[in-house]
């Protein structure tokens, strides 16, 4: 008989086990690296993390978002992770029903999976699986949350760049623009708000910016993390763009020239690939990008169900 309760101290060593036997990951998730990524959060609550399990044996969980993460003016509730074991049908409709019990107690009538990497506070930067902070595609608990009454409404791609095959590209543009402007780079730099320095304080994170040397204005910024040198023991490689910003409009320029400036960084310290995530709306990024090199690798859907159906 399945059975679902909060989140217990001795749960760390079980819900690592899911994660890795339920997705592909570049390393194994150690119940050290859960404590210090999620569940050492302060704002991490146990009540908001449900827990499936067969004669006390832990079989999926459910997690969801903290109080910063709800949605109230659209009352939508953020799922930050949702795994079973086996991807069976039975645990994730027991868990999703505990849910539904916390929502309806709570005022909510949406679920959602997804939501933007700078709102994604627990997963974000586990894995790049999780940058995206939906479901890949490839993920086969998805079907199974589609079979309970969950749709896609949005997507977000992940793309990477591997520099052991692909050349990195210097173009006259990109000659022009560092005679007419200047890299700045910041290691560990604080971001603009309470919620981002606390969602990104388990990474090691760098941001590159690009300021007119004439006017001194700042015209773009490009902050990426690198999990290699975030955890301990996790494989050589790997950096992922965590956000970007421009002024008001986007300009593909710069935008190409600071991914390629970071690429040659990388590319003196064997840190590869470079990922980049963006949603479905980011036609012009993910066009500048692939013309640079990076080839798509992951597609992750954000979904919602509908409670008061």
């Amino acid at each position: 008989m399945i059975q679902v309760r909060p989140f217990l101290n001795s749960d760390p060593p079980a819900i690592a086990k899911i994660i890795n036997d339920c997705c592909n990951l570049e390393a194994t998730i150690s119940p050290n690296l859960l404590e210090y990524t999620v569940f050492a959060k302060t704002y991490f609550s146990r009540d908001r993390f449900f827990v499936a399990t067969i004669a006390g044996e832990v079989v999926g969980f459910a997690h969801l978002g903290s109080v910063s993460t709800d949605r109230p003016e659209t009352r939508t509730l953020i799922i930050s992770n949702f795994l079973v074991r086996n991807c069976d049908t039975e645990t994730a409709n027991a868990l999703l029903d505990s849910v539904r019990v916390f929502a309806h107690e709570h005022g909510f009538t949406t679920l959602r999976i997804g939501s933007h990497p700078n709102q994604a506070e627990y997963y974000n930067g586990v894995s790049s699986h999780f940058l995206n902070v939906g479901i890949p595609s490839t993920q086969p608990i998805l079907p199974v949350l589609q079979d309970l009454g969950f749709a896609t409404v949005e997507q977000w791609h992940c793309l990477q760049f591997a520099l052991q095959s692909t050349q990195i590209p210097f173009t006259r543009q990109q000659m022009t623009l560092r005679r007419s402007h200047q890299i700045g780079q910041v290691h560990d730099p604080e971001f603009d708000s309470f919620d981002l320095n606390a969602i990104y304080s388990h990474l090691a994170t760098s941001r590159l910016t690009l300021t007119d040397r004439l006017t001194q204005k700042e015209h773009f910024q490009l902050t990426y993390a690198c999990l290699a040198q975030s955890f301990p023991n996790w494989p050589s490689g790997g950096v992922d763009v965590v956000t970007y910003q421009g002024g008001d409009t986007f300009v593909a320029e710069h935008y190409e020239f600071l991914l390629c400036e970071l690429l040659r960084q990388l590319a003196q310290t064997n840190l590869s690939p470079l990922r980049i995530h963006l949603g479905a709306q980011q036609e012009q990024a993910r066009a500048t990008a692939e013309e640079i090199g990076f080839e798509h690798t992951i597609t992750s859907a954000h979904i919602e169900l509908r409670l008061d159906h």
